[in-house]
This record gives structure tokens, sequence and C-alpha cells, in this order.
């Protein structure tokens, strides 16, 4: 039987900006971004970090801002670049994507072929976060499972881990595939493109800031989180 391993990543973990582009974010506006969920997935690197703790499975987070440059799109996408960025010369996004933008991608890929090499199948979550409102309209879920309807174990794991998150915690408020689809454009979307469904599933688990707020929404999600995917994962075995 293949032998399944699991790796967490965390593209949006934090606002920081690296001190050769702090003049970039001087302005009112751009402060005031970085400290929004456009500066980073409000508590996603705290769920990431217990999932890592509770599974004791490598997790590559990047902490730099996607302001920056965002390592959940692909080169060439719109919003690779923010307005704070897109303005650099050609050489300066260049050296932003060397510095940034491609260790993180070229890691997980590498270590995900180095498992896929020793003949094993593995599970990605990457872990993200939404904020509860978004132009005026509330999003009325407090977890998504994104994942390609097209890959049938995507969508088997998916709908397995929604029954059992709501077994753990009926109280929480799981979607598929909200508040974005799974196929969309993303390092999940990518990395899906490098390996075939037999030995990659990707999924990016999404939960509202809203419930991410705290540290007690941090716990309750962690928890119910880490025991249906232990559930779930177990089931497969």
């Amino acid at each position: 039987m293949t032998k399944q391993v699991l790796v967490l990543s965390c593209e949006h973990g934090g606002a920081s900006v690296p001190s050769p582009y702090r003049c970039l974010f001087d302005g009112r506006a751009a402060r005031a971004a970085l400290r929004s969920h456009r500066g980073s997935d409000l508590g996603a690197l705290s769920l990431a970090r217990s999932l890592q703790r509770s599974f004791h499975v490598p997790l590559h987070a990047s902490v730099v801002t996607r302001l920056l440059v965002d390592l959940n799109r692909s080169l060439g996408h719109p919003q690779l670049f923010s307005e704070f960025t897109r303005s650099l010369d050609s050489a300066e996004r260049a050296a932003l994507l060397e510095r940034h933008y491609f260790p993180h991608r070229n890691h997980i890929e590498s270590w995900i072929e180095a498992q896929v090499r020793r003949g094993k199948r593995v599970l990605h979550v990457a872990v993200h976060s939404f904020a509860p409102r978004i132009d005026g309209r509330l999003r009325k879920a407090d977890i998504g499972l994104l994942y390609d309807p097209s890959r049938p174990g995507e969508k088997a794991l998916c709908e397995a881990w929604k029954n059992a998150i709501q077994v753990i915690d009926p109280d929480l408020r799981i979607r598929r595939n909200y508040p974005y689809l799974g196929k969309s454009d993303g390092l999940v979307t990518h990395l899906r493109k490098c390996f075939g469904a037999r030995r990659y599933m990707g999924v990016e688990l999404e939960s509202n800031q809203a419930l991410l707020g705290t540290d007690r929404g941090v716990r309750r999600a962690a928890g119910s989180v880490t025991r249906s995917l232990r559930s779930v994962i177990s089931a497969g075995s």
C-alpha cells in the first residue's frame, strides 16, 4: 500500500517587509493595507503552526507580506505584484522574485518531488484565511475546503473532512470550494500540474478571520481541524 505523507504550507503568514523595501510602504495607505487582511492572512500562521505541532510534519511558511509579491499567484498574474510594487522596474521585480517568490515555491515543490520519487503519495494542505466581509457582503462560512472537482481523490477527501468536522463541532459552518474555487490560480493549482492525481492531493484550508481573531478561536479551529483530518487520514490508510 502506498504510504501517504502530509505537508503544510502557509503562503501569507505575515506582513513583514524586508528592510530594502520599507520605503515602498511609508505612506498611510500602505501601512493600513499591511495591517489589514490584504497584508497577510490573519490567524493563518497560528493555525498552521498548531497543525504542525499536532501532526509533526513539515510546514513551509512565509511571513513576508503578499503586498510585496504574492507567493500564491502564478507568474504573469495581474495580482502577483501589488500597487506598491507594480511600478518597480523589471530588474527590481525580478530581484523580488528571486529573493522571496521562487525560494518558497521551489522549496515545497522539491520536497514533494522527493517524496514522490520515494513512491509516496503527498497530501498538501495550504493554510489560508479570508476576511469575514468583502465588498459589503458577509461571508457565511467558518471554514472552507478548496479542491479541484476534476480530481476524485481531493473531492472525496474534502467531503469526508467536512462531515468529520461537523461531527466534532456541529456549530461550525463548513463549505466546500468557498469562498473561492479550488481550481483557481494558486500554488496548489500549480503543483497539481506538476504531479499526477495518484501522487499528489492539494487542498486549501480557508478559515474565517472572525473565527481566528482570538486565541480561543484558533484553538477551536485547530482542535476541530486536527481531529477531523486525523480521522480522515486514518480511514483512508
